[in-house]
């Protein structure tokens, strides 16, 4: 009876923590972007949000950029998600903090349920502003190009869509990569790992480009 009555509790708080920040909208003061947010768990009451912020008009089956801002636990060794909602075969942004304390941000693939290597095809530019950190959590932002789209290994290509739902994964571990001022660190075995659907259609910004052109230019 018990057991029962506790993990009714525990299922219920966890659907509360997740549904109540579930694509919420999000309007950057520091950035000037609007983005959809999602509020993921990584432990009972402790959570990591992602955000994405595309441009606005983007039509269905084409690449396009994005902005990712993620707010991290200064508990998190590393954090990771898969723009494609599992691990194997595609992008992987997993980020962590370097011996100064500043974000690292890794592009990576694993062909497999194996350690992700280096990949080449999506490129982050790390913006100053939006990315900061207090005592309690470290933010990043960054554009990425090569997140919403890629190529399978039959050939095929695979696209993100710009006015819908997409599912995306996360992963975390407490401990930090081995080398963590090396973007291409080996990275421990995650922890824990989960599933969301991430709304795209919310994320749209019709000043992206001029936007992210101030932001990398860092005024």
């Amino acid at each position: 009876m018990l057991w029962t009555l506790w993990f009714g509790l525990l299922a219920a708080l966890l659907s509360r923590s997740v549904t109540a920040q579930a694509n919420a909208i999000y309007r950057d003061p520091d950035t000037g972007l609007v983005f959809s947010s999602n509020y993921v768990l990584y432990r009972v009451n402790q959570g990591i949000t992602y955000r994405v912020a595309i441009p606005a008009g983007v039509q269905t089956y084409t690449s396009y950029d994005a902005v990712i801002q993620a707010v991290i636990p200064n508990d998190v060794g590393w954090a990771g998600i898969a723009w494609a909602g599992s691990m194997p075969r595609n992008p992987l942004t997993v980020a962590w903090r370097n011996s100064q304390n500043q974000p690292v941000l890794s592009s990576r693939w694993a062909g497999g349920h194996i350690t992700p290597q280096a990949y080449n095809n999506a490129q982050y530019t790390l913006f100053k502003t939006g990315t900061k950190s207090n005592g309690t959590h470290w933010q990043y932002t960054a554009l990425c190009k090569g997140c919403t789209s890629w190529t399978t290994d039959t050939g095929a290509s695979r696209y993100l869509s710009p006015r819908g739902g997409n599912r995306m994964a996360f992963a975390y571990s407490p401990n930090r990569p081995s080398s963590p001022n090396s973007a291409t660190s080996t990275i421990p075995i995650h922890d824990v790992h989960g599933y969301w659907q991430h709304d795209f259609s919310g994320a749209a910004n019709q000043d992206f480009d001029a936007i992210v052109e101030r932001l990398a230019s860092g005024v």
